[in-house]
């Protein structure tokens, strides 16, 4: 199973208006975009979005209820929200699966790899969230809307992963997160873990 860290607006995650690296390699091969879900097999031609031909009118169409959804966050998520009318180019970070599951299995144990040193924690880090985003959250919550999904800061997730030691088989993942989450600060936006 692929896992990416997708740096994007979150209307542009939901509505689906975007283009991965995987899309474009199977493209680039002469083969369309195959996509497996509920409804059964969908293939997309060259250079159509993730979420259909669409998908840009979807974005633009639920764009006023996201930002409504938004405000209803608890600060300092309501009060620092980013641009989720930016048309910066999303960016993609494919994580090893093995190594994203050490990675998560040591945060939640809250040890690290050389057992000389213990998080002393009551709430989860902010590497185990599945969205991170660009403003500081004291801890990890869990969101309900516009998605469920466990929400960290960018910035508190790097501070993590720069201060504590890993164990080997997470040094990929690490790196990989590291890099994603400094490319979501950078841009100031979310960064989706997407399975």
């Amino acid at each position: 199973m692929a896992i990416d860290f997708m740096i994007l607006p979150l209307s542009r995650y939901i509505s689906g208006d975007f283009v991965t690296p995987a899309m474009r390699l199977a493209w680039d091969q002469g083969v369309p975009y195959t996509i497996l879900g509920p409804a059964g097999r969908r293939d997309l031609p060259p250079g159509e979005p993730f979420g259909g031909p669409d998908a840009a009118a979807r974005r633009s169409a639920i764009q006023a209820m996201l930002r409504e959804d938004l405000e209803r966050l608890p600060p300092p998520v309501s009060s620092a929200l980013w641009d989720e009318n930016s048309e910066a180019a999303p960016r993609f970070h494919r994580v090893d699966p093995a190594s994203y599951r050490a990675l998560l299995e040591t945060a939640a144990r809250g040890d690290a790899s050389s057992g000389l040193r213990l998080w002393k924690r009551k709430a989860a880090l902010h590497v185990t969230a599945t969205l991170f985003l660009p403003c500081d959250l004291p801890e990890v919550f869990a969101m309900s809307s516009p998605f469920e999904r466990m929400t960290g800061s960018v910035k508190r997730a790097l501070a993590e992963l720069e201060a504590e030691r890993w164990p080997a088989a997470a040094h990929s993942a690490r790196e990989v997160l590291t890099d994603a989450l400094r490319d979501a600060d950078a841009l100031r936006l979310p960064l989706v873990v997407d399975f």
